[in-house]
């Protein structure tokens, strides 16, 4: 742990005395608070994703203190939808997607439980070395819940290929997968580029790769081409005792009741058996049939009674069908092989038909570590090697996994980590442009329980985080990069957090429903139509459900939602570290002519005209209020209201339309879509 520099007159913790050290050998000042409108919104945006409420903006800029600052990062930090945002970062990191891709793209089953787990954990501040060990070996912890083997989901969530013309190459393909994410998201390590050869930067032989390799050698294949191999090889019953209990006795009464009808039906059945003999025996056409042929005997075979009863049996088993028990919930998990592990040899050139030297489970000798501890497993079904790694990996003598983390946490408040290559701790990355801050920041993570919510308070109660992002020409000559942080830089909103901004705005965000299965949006039937089957594998929903935030929308590798995807939402079928921003025309039109933002804009008028003001100047108010979160200037008000003078004189609109019209406008604005 370094020791401390000596803090400055304007700092409030630790990390402004390492930033003022710096700051002071380059020669630089550092920029002046922020305007509070800007903090507040800075604040609600990094840590819930969405645009601060008017009160909360309102109470801070009256009161503008360092208290009422904290306070407000505490109040943030404890809603429900810090956990939504949060989630999508690591959703990111760890290639998240509802489908497989390939030329099929079939769907992932339960997939979303793997999301709502990760949502949960930030939430309840799940340890970070806890959460990184149940995904990696859930299902070898000898205190294994239902949540530890959802978390295992980890593995299943990358690309597959449900037909491969070579199937040993695929399966290490999909080895290189889980190899790729988890030490470049884990440990900052590209020790995948040592699949066919020893690394050509760091120090990472090939050997290590399949040392790595060896602790998930008992990981089965996601599956076969088969929606039954699937389950065999990935689905788990989550036996939640309550739930269990409850569900044994809800199928007991079903099958009960449905025996009963059934019962009742062959009765009636028996009076008219010969005509049933003939009948097909498909399983649709004999459930058509049934019904008829009863009422062709009415007044012959049966009585009306009978007839009616018949119908009356008929109509209760279909309710009962369909109100059947569900069964006991299920989570795409990972599973081993059965049996003793195959060997596992170093493959020259990466080659399965090639192979050399055999190899044991074992850690990157570059970083000195132990002996893996190969401890019999907690769980007959798997090897425990894969909770060897989860131990070391998450181990506080580890020197990566918490330095990993904590420059995570600040690339996604600060715009770029301490080290910009955030998954890339190698010689190929880029170095710490505060090598102490890093690790200091990495000792107290670990000291205080691993908490990413204490790291959250730390670096929000800096003085730094809330430096304005005013340019200043002298800093700017001496630092155009901002490596020494002597100003916040303003960042472009990301893609979930416009769509769900844009919909807040309009009042149709749905902040009710948390959890469950993804949903649809409405996609242009131009879009689908560039699939190989048009619309295949896309839903709708109803519109409570579409319009719910944007990390519930089901993720299909090959059908992109257009919004997301034209502001440059994650590439899945990879680890993405960092979102690179782009700046292209389809963006500008998109957002100005897309069905989405027409419909949104409508809304967004309607909600204002809803609010009964008495006059243009105040409609214009409160948007702004709505959407910007402060007042709009006199020359904005004089300059919007000529546009609606105009809109309703010259090209003839209605005052509802023209209002349409510049509720669009405001949806367009930069300083909606830009973060200060």
């Amino acid at each position: 742990r370094p020791a401390v520099p000596a803090a400055p007159a304007w700092g409030h913790n630790e990390i402004d005395a390492f930033i003022a050290a710096g700051l002071q050998n380059r020669g630089l000042t550092p920029n002046p608070p922020a305007d509070p409108r800007h903090l507040v919104r800075r604040a609600a945006y990094n840590i819930t994703g969405l645009p601060p409420q008017p009160q909360q903006v309102e109470t801070f800029a009256a009161s503008p203190t360092q208290q009422n600052w904290s306070a407000l990062v505490e109040q943030l930090l404890h809603s429900p939808h810090y956990g939504e945002h949060w989630a999508r970062h690591w959703l990111d990191l760890v290639r998240y997607a509802e489908t497989n891709s390939y030329e099929r793209d079939g769907a992932k089953p339960f997939v979303w439980r793997y999301r709502d787990y990760v949502i949960s954990a930030f939430n309840s501040d799940l340890p970070w070395d806890r959460f990184l060990t149940e995904q990696l070996a859930g299902d070898e912890l000898p205190d294994r819940t239902p949540d530890s083997l959802i978390a295992t989901g980890f593995y299943r969530l990358g690309r597959w290929d449900d037909e491969p013309a070579d199937p040993e190459l695929a399966f290490y393909d999909d080895m290189d997968d889980i190899i790729t994410t988890t030490g470049q998201t884990m440990l900052g390590l590209s020790i995948n580029c040592a699949r066919c050869h020893d690394h050509k930067i760091d120090p990472l032989p090939q050997r290590d790769y399949y040392r790595l390799l060896a602790f998930f050698r008992g990981v089965r294949r996601y599956g076969v081409r088969s929606e039954q191999s699937v389950r065999e090889a990935s689905i788990t019953e989550i036996d939640r005792p309550e739930e269990t209990s409850l569900h044994t006795a809800a199928v007991q009464r079903y099958e009960n009741d449905l025996r009963t009808v059934e019962q009742d039906l062959l009765k009636i059945e028996n009076q008219v058996r010969p005509d049933f003999s003939g009948v097909e025996q498909d399983d649709f056409q004999y459930a058509m049939n049934r019904v008829a042929i009863v009422e062709k005997r009415r007044g012959r075979l049966l009585s009306d009674k009978d007839v009616d009863r018949y119908r009356q049996l008929t109509s209760r088993k279909q309710q009962l069908s369909e109100n059947r028990p569900r069964g006991i919930a299920q989570a795409l998990c990972v599973k081993e092989t059965p049996g003793s592990l195959p060997p596992v040899f170093v493959l020259q050139r990466g080659n399965p038909g090639s192979p050399a030297e055999q190899v044991q489970p074992g850690f990157p000798e570059v970083l000195s570590p132990p002996e893996p501890q190969l401890l019999p497993s907690h769980n007959p079904a798997t090897s425990g090697r894969r909770l060897a790694l989860a131990r070391w990996i998450t181990s506080p003598d580890n020197p990566l996994t918490a330095r990993v983390m904590v420059n995570r946490i600040w690339q996604y408040h600060f715009g770029r980590g301490i080290v910009r290559t955030t998954s890339d701790f190698g010689f190929q990355g880029q170095p710490p442009t505060h090598p102490e801050l890093l690790d200091w920041l990495a000792s107290e993570f670990i000291a205080r329980g691993w908490s990413v919510r204490e790291m959250h308070r730390l670096i929000m109660n800096s003085a730094v985080y809330q430096f304005s992002s005013a340019a200043n020409t002298a800093a700017l000559e001496k630092d155009p990069l901002n490596d020494a942080f002597w100003r916040f830089e303003m960042r472009r909103l990301s893609a979930e957090e416009i769509r769900d901004s844009v919909l807040a705005a309009s009042g149709a965000l749905n902040l009710q429903k948390m959890f469950g299965p993804a949903v649809w949006t409405d996609i242009p039937e131009a879009v689908k139509a560039g699939q190989s089957r048009p619309g295949s594998g896309w839903g709708k929903s109803p519109p409570e459900d579409e319009f719910r935030r944007s990390i519930y929308i089901h993720i299909k590798r090959s059908l992109k939602d257009p919004l997301l995807e034209n502001f440059d939402a994650a590439d899945t079928d990879q680890t993405c570290p960092v979102r690179f921003v782009t700046t292209q025309p389809s963006q500008a039109l998109g957002l100005l002519n897309s069905d989405f933002s027409q419909q949104q804009a409508a809304r967004f008028a309607e909600r204002l005209n809803a609010m009964n003001l008495p006059s243009d100047d105040a409609w214009l108010q409160a948007a702004f209020h709505c959407l910007l979160q402060r007042a709009a200037a006199d020359s904005e008000l004089r300059l919007l209201n000529d546009l609606l003078q105009q809109l309703q004189t010259q090209d003839r609109l209605s005052a509802l339309q023209s209002r349409k019209a510049v509720c669009l406008a405001l949806l367009n604005l930069n300083e909606f879509l830009y973060l200060d």
